[in-house]
């Protein structure tokens, strides 16, 4: 089955579990979030879902481009690869301005259908970042959508993150460590 890609946020009737983030560069540590969207999917009947944007948020939010490591194009195939059914890219100032309790109810609940989502331990949502994982969790809870928190995938007893990998691409010396955080690894 092809991934369906979805540039606005129509309601669809299938039951989802989404995984939440931007995903840039899909390092191991977003990987670990797709793939327990996709092994929660398959056990429990429901459709696997991305929910990212068309532009890095930190770029909308600091009005200043961030160098972004994969482009949406190949940030597609990739997940389409993993295995995800539904991608939604939607423009991050739609939604940026909702309070959490907003974006759980509007999007999540009555848009998305999601009966789970999943997010990295540093996720964070809402109006100024309002809200971080853990009170997603709590939020969600009210909507009766179950919440898992990837704890961080660790290199060299550091958290694998986009921000870690920008940082080290102008240092050739670290080119290994750049591959090993962007290998892909399917579940």
């Amino acid at each position: 089955m092809n991934m369906k890609i979805y540039n606005s946020l129509e309601y669809t009737p299938e039951k989802k579990c989404v995984a939440l983030g931007f995903f840039d560069g899909v390092h191991k540590g977003h990987q670990a979030v797709i793939n327990h969207v996709i092994n929660y999917s398959k056990k429990n009947n429901l459709v696997s879902t991305v929910l990212t944007f068309d532009k890095n948020p930190k770029s909308v939010i600091s009005n200043n481009y961030v160098l972004e490591l994969t482009d949406i194009n190949t940030k597609q195939k990739i997940l389409e690869s993993m295995g995800i059914k539904n991608l939604y890219i939607i423009n991050f100032e739609q939604i940026k301005d909702l309070s959490p309790e907003e974006f759980v109810c509007n999007i999540l609940f009555n848009k998305l259908n999601s009966k789970c989502v999943t997010c990295g331990f540093n996720y964070y949502f809402g109006k100024n970042k309002a809200a971080d994982a853990y009170l997603l969790k709590k939020i969600c809870k009210n909507y009766n959508i179950k919440t898992k928190i990837i704890s961080p995938v660790l290199y060299k007893n550091l958290p694998i993150s986009s921000t870690r990998i920008r940082k080290n691409i102008n240092n050739i010396k670290n080119i290994k460590e750049i591959n090993y955080m962007l290998k892909r690894s399917f579940a």
